[in-house]
């Protein structure tokens, strides 16, 4: 029920953020509105699994437009790639020196707290190698909200783009009927041990019915939903959070957000300059958010999202891969200290 009752004020949220068409307001309206509600201490939550369920949707979503070239411009994509591991580690190397240097925190926690990785990953692995995981789950809980706030401005005031709000159509009853392949393709991701398989495996599934020239289109209110809960789930993530120590927390949090963001910029203008890749596309393609709402970014503004999950997917299993190396080598500093 409290999931029920979340998703409704989230859904209040982005009918008055389309009303004031606003940006992107059926994701960043109940963004805005629960995380105001849970920073004033109202009970407000997201059940992990209908978080899961509805970014398999967005995924399922994203996967409808893929396309057979694709597979062959993939093969050109890989300065991009390397270009995105350079952006990583200068963001993980700087971010890391901020929280440590400046912010006074201790070494574990400023490195998790600075990973641009899935958060409840990051969160559970910096406290079991002793780092503070309040200070980590907000620090990015802050990061992934501020990056698709900024973005989506950014994007919004760009000339040329378009991210203002659009009632949703009501669509065809049987078009609803491929939302039942969304826990077919998580179950299988899942089963073949495919990172984020909530997300990959709804795409995949999709994107192969796409390639074989099946037509999808999922109705309307059903991305409309969608928004709504991912929206909705990061803005309750700060329930429980005490103003003074969200304060305390976001000026450090906002400040390497912004690194992340300029450095992102920066490698996109050298992605451009060494590629035919457009500026646009590279700069979603390397900020320091979450891949289902950078492709949902890409896909409002008319850029090509495939493009963008591709390098958001790398930076995953780059990071996933990296994690254990980094909690072993921090987990052999923390045992000399305490020696």
């Amino acid at each position: 029920m409290k999931t029920l009752y979340t998703c409704v004020l989230g859904a209040l949220g982005g009918y008055l953020a389309w009303w004031l068409n606003l940006p992107l307001p059926w994701m960043l309206g109940p963004l805005f509105l629960v995380t105001l509600l849970a920073i004033k201490g109202i009970s407000v939550r997201v059940d992990r699994r209908v978080n899961r369920f509805f970014l398999g949707v967005l995924g399922f979503w994203l996967g409808t437009g893929f396309e057979a070239s694709l597979l062959s411009e993939a093969l050109h994509w890989y300065s991009s790639v390397l270009l995105m591991v350079v952006s990583v580690a200068l963001t993980l190397v700087v971010n890391t020196w901020l929280f440590n240097r400046i912010a006074k925190l201790d070494l574990i926690t400023s490195v998790f707290s600075s990973l641009p990785g899935t958060m409840n990953a990051v969160v559970i692995q910096g406290e079991q190698l002793g780092g503070d995981a309040r200070w980590i789950a907000i620090a990015q809980t802050l990061r992934i909200s501020l990056v698709v706030i900024s973005t989506t401005l950014i994007f919004y005031f760009m000339p040329g783009q378009n991210l203002q709000g659009s009632s949703p159509e009501v669509g065809q009853l049987l078009d609803l009927l491929w939302v039942l392949l969304v826990p077919l393709g998580w179950w299988g991701a899942r089963w073949l041990r495919i990172p984020m398989a909530e997300f990959l495996g709804p795409l995949m599934i999709s994107a192969v019915l796409a390639v074989s020239g099946i037509d999808i289109d999922l109705p309307g209110w059903v991305m409309m939903m969608t928004f709504v809960v991912l929206g909705s789930s990061i803005g309750s993530r700060f329930f429980g959070t005490q103003v003074r120590e969200l304060l305390k927390v976001s000026v450090f949090a906002v400040l390497a957000t912004a690194i992340g963001m300029v450095i992102a910029a920066i490698m996109a203008a050298v992605t451009w300059t060494l590629t035919d890749i457009p500026l646009s596309h590279a700069f979603l393609a390397l900020v320091p958010g979450g891949v289902g709402e950078m492709a949902l970014i890409a896909t409002v503004a008319g850029i090509d999202p495939i493009y963008v999950v591709f390098i958001h997917v790398f930076r995953m299993f780059i990071l996933i891969l990296c994690t254990p190396l980094i909690s072993h080598l921090l987990g052999r500093y923390a045992s000399k200290i305490e020696s």
